[in-house]
């Protein structure tokens, strides 16, 4: 029994061994420099997402030791108006790229999809300290609001919209798919109250320019606090043209968030 402990100590002496020298110290420094930025519309308005969406591709170039290294690419969080802000990022050389939102491809250079992921669509940005970086993009529609949300006297929210379809040279537009009524307890809108409005009406192309109505399946329950309220759009490709079928192709375009107090 003595030789059966003193041999299982050993093993687990050795093994303890391997262990302490197969650790080393992390003494690199942790990330301190900061990229933000915003992203906009091709009116030059903050372009409306998701909140939290992860559109902005970014890659560190500056790292790898050779041509060969492979680069995994990470995204950047985009808040609902557009903006952006990462503090922790090592300083050095990326290669950032608006992707997968609801918006025609950012880089004119890549126009066919089997590359619209190409590793060297985007721009180059050095990051040491804090950088800024904006972007500009044609979302596939512009909503805007005709009526911002109202309560009528049941105590149902209404609102009303219009979308326009944009087009961006050398690309074709997709066509119209479905539309959602947003409706928040808070800032957040995407965190959308589904019982006030669960269907998703089908919009078509010819609606362009029209007034599109919403209302609230039921009253609004809560009164003498704040609502938030938007409305979202999604587009779909175009049957039998696949040149339509974008990478952000099932994303939503979004109206601005208005709030709404309900006495």
């Amino acid at each position: 029994m003595k030789n059966l402990n003193f041999f299982i100590f050993y093993i687990l002496s050795v093994l303890f061994c391997f262990a302490l020298a197969g650790c080393e110290i992390d003494n690199y420094d942790a990330p301190d420099c900061t990229i933000e930025g915003t992203v906009y519309d091709h009116h030059n308005q903050p372009y409306q997402v998701n909140h939290g969406a992860e559109i902005i591709r970014i890659r560190e170039l500056s790292w790898a030791k050779d041509e060969d290294t492979y680069i995994a690419n990470r995204t950047l969080r985009v808040q609902q108006d557009g903006t952006y802000r990462n503090t922790k990022i090592f300083k050095g050389t990326y290669r950032l790229l608006p992707r997968a939102g609801a918006f025609f491809p950012y880089d004119n250079t890549y126009k066919e999809p089997s590359n619209w992921d190409d590793d060297d669509a985007g721009d180059l940005v050095e990051i040491n300290g804090t950088a800024k970086k904006d972007f500009t993009v044609t979302p596939f529609l512009t909503i805007e609001w005709v009526r911002k949300p109202w309560i009528d006297a049941e105590g149902f929210l209404n609102c009303s919209v219009k979308f326009t379809r944009n087009q961006k040279a050398g690309y074709n537009m997709p066509n119209l798919r479905r539309a959602n009524l947003q409706v928040s307890r808070t800032v957040n809108a995407g965190a959308a109250l589904g019982d006030l409005f669960n269907t998703q009406p089908n919009i078509t192309n010819d609606q362009e320019g029209q007034e599109i109505t919403f209302k609230t399946r039921i009253p609004l329950k809560y009164t003498g606090i704040n609502y938030w309220v938007r409305v979202s759009i999604q587009c779909q490709q175009v049957s039998g043209d696949t040149s339509t079928n974008y990478p952000g192709i099932d994303a939503y375009n979004y109206s601005t968030v208005e709030q709404i107090f309900v006495p």
